[in-house]
């Protein structure tokens, strides 16, 4: 059934073709879109995430670094490395001990504690917050799990008193130690240790900044001891998992790898820290989910963006399928008509195109055979009847407006451009003028209607008329009475312009105040009016009346009717002895809305 619907009708074909044509591109457009968008996220991602753990890995490696040089204070203080030489025997090693250990656990803030052991004499003190505690009698030195001459960091663990029971312990905290061997500088004779402990603050602060929500970060030693974890739990424990395995197993000292098991599915990122006294790896673990989020993110907004693009293209499709069918559909309709025997039928098909083509055809084929069946005298007076109408129809005012085009065709013709612009400013003046369809026009075409008038006044004066426009654009778009202007600028003309005596100039300007309203200004340099003139013709403009009175004001007072039939008292006319020009200046102030205009906007709220 759907299949014989679409074979049947070129319409179904139609929309079938535009909809495939459209919408399948689309539809693979969102694939590939999606997949190019994966691939290119993973690996800014990585990109990202390997510079990250990167800057993190170097601020460690600074860090551990001024660790390492406070521990070398054993060797730079030469009055404690005395001491450590000579096993601490005399009354001032005491001092020089606590000086010596404060001097390294205030290098670095977070240091907890220092631990120091004397070899040749068995001696250990425990250095905490400015608290020197020796070893008691009867108590166990502790001794680092240290070769001689070694440096090496121990992973995260619980801080002890090293077998020293201090005076003012310090409650238990998270640390990782430093343990240094101190040797004799000549004879490379063992000569002790010193071990610092140092809380992880600073190395939570550096990892914190790693990572974000729904990610893992771990710093593990060589043995997969947790130096830090995302989870605090796994802090200072081993790790015995096989992403830790395979993580450490990894030759490269930094890279990236795909993970997939049970608890984890995604990517790890690492970086590690080779250092001759700490080998540990920072390792970032990053979901599927988090990785590919950020993608479907994006894949679902251009996915909603070709869905609207799809839904306007349906809808487009239908419309221009039904469109581009419906002539052949109403032509099928006229025919049908036809075979009832109605051969009056008008055939009427909009467009261009060829199915109007066609129609037009058909329509004159069966105006042919109409013109066969018809009789003679029905045709004949058809005929008189059209023409005269026509002759009729050309006896209006358009006449004069195509005999002067004519003439101005005629003037370029004898190569005389000036009368053809002359013309043509005369025509367009009647052409506006016999429009009568509109009541308001955009302020430009007043001003373009004023230019056309002015024009013929130049060239009536020659150099003796000087014309300037100033107008904001804003102003040009707003919507005036029409003829409003004109009668301003041939008030000069009328009263004022004396081109015996000057150059005359007239100055044009729009624009709008900050209330919104329109001010339009005509100003001149030509004879003024007394004092007692201009009161009477204000006077005048202000009374409610359809009595033009004198033709001096006629023009006036017949802009200020009309604008009030509008504006009502809203609008005003300002009349200048001494104008910018110094003559006769008027300004208009403008509403920006009609009074109906105003009236409907409060019944509307």
């Amino acid at each position: 059934m759907i299949r014989n619907s679409i074979r049947n009708s070129i319409r179904n074909k139609l929309i079938l073709f535009l909809l495939v044509a459209t919408l399948l591109p689309l539809s693979t457009s969102i694939v590939v879109t999606y997949l190019v968008t994966e691939r290119q996220v993973i690996r800014d991602t990585i990109q990202t995430n390997s510079n990250l753990i990167y800057q993190g890995t170097r601020n460690l490696v600074n860090y551990l670094e001024g660790i390492k040089q406070a521990s070398l204070l054993v060797y730079n203080d030469t009055s404690l490395y005395a001491v450590i030489e000579d096993g601490a025997t005399s009354y001032s090693s005491r001092g020089e001990i606590v000086r010596g250990l404060q001097s390294i656990t205030n290098t670095i803030k977070e240091i907890h504690q220092a631990y120091l052991y004397i070899k040749v004499t068995d001696k250990a003190y425990l250095y905490t917050k400015g608290n020197l505690n020796p070893r008691g009698e009867g108590e166990s030195a502790y001794l680092p799990d240290i070769s001689k001459g070694d440096l090496r960091i121990e992973a995260t663990h619980p801080s002890h008193t090293y077998g020293i029971q201090p005076v003012n312990p310090l409650p238990a905290s998270i640390v990782f130690t430093l343990h240094r061997s101190i040797l004799n500088s000549l004879t490379m004779e063992d000569l002790g240790s010193i071990s610092v402990d140092v809380n992880i603050g600073f190395i939570n602060a550096i990892a914190d900044q790693l990572y974000s929500q729904g990610e893992e970060l771990y710093i593990v030693d060589s043995e997969g001891t947790v130096v830090y974890g995302s989870k605090p739990a796994f802090r200072g424990k081993q790790l015995g998992e096989p992403w830790v395995t395979e993580l450490l197993a990894r030759e490269n000292d930094r890279g990236s790898y795909n993970w997939s098991d049970s608890a984890f599915k995604g990517i790890h990122i690492y970086e590690r820290i080779n250092e001759p006294y700490v080998n540990w790896t920072v390792v970032k673990r990053i979901p599927n989910e988090l990785l590919y989020q950020h993608a479907r993110q994006l894949t679902f907004a251009n996915a909603m963006i070709l869905l609207a693009f799809m839904v306007v293209v349906i809808a487009g499709t239908v419309f221009i399928s039904f469109r581009f069918t419906a002539p052949i559909k109403k032509l099928l309709g006229y025919i049908g008509k036809i075979q009832t025997g109605n051969m009056e039928v008008d055939i009427h098909v909009k467009g261009n195109d060829e199915f109007a083509i066609l129609a037009h055809r058909f329509r004159l084929m069966m105006q042919t055979i109409n013109q066969l069946i018809t009789k003679e005298y029905k045709l004949e007076i058809a005929n008189k009847t059209n023409q005269l109408k026509a002759l009729q129809a050309q006896i209006n005012p358009h006449f004069l407006y195509n005999a002067l085009q004519s003439i101005g065709t005629l003037a370029l013709q004898h190569e005389a451009p000036k009368v053809y612009s002359l013309l043509s400013s005369l025509a367009k003046m009647m052409r506006y003028g016999m429009n009568t369809n509109e009541t308001f026009v955009p302020l430009k075409k007043e001003l373009d209607h004023v230019r056309s008038y002015l024009q013929l006044q130049q060239q009536r004066f020659a150099s003796e008329l000087d014309v300037e426009y100033k107008v904001q654009e804003e102003a040009a778009a707003r919507l005036v009475p029409k003829m409003i202007l004109q009668p301003l600028v041939e008030n000069y003309f009328k009263h004022g312009f004396d081109p015996r005596t000057q150059t005359g100039r007239i100055a044009i300007t729009a624009g709008c105040d900050e209330t919104g309203q329109l001010v339009l200004d005509v100003s001149d340099n030509g004879r003024s009016i007394s004092e007692e003139r201009l009161a009477e013709l204000r006077f005048k403009l202000r009374q409610k009346t359809d009595n033009l009175g004198e033709t001096e004001s006629i023009g006036l007072q017949n802009v200020i009717a009309r604008l009030r039939l509008y504006y009502e008292e809203e609008v005003h006319m300002h009349l200048e002895r001494r104008g910018p020009l110094g003559g006769f200046q008027v300004r208009l102030l403008i509403p920006g809305k009609r009074k109906e205009e105003e009236d409907n906007d409060r019944i509307d709220r």
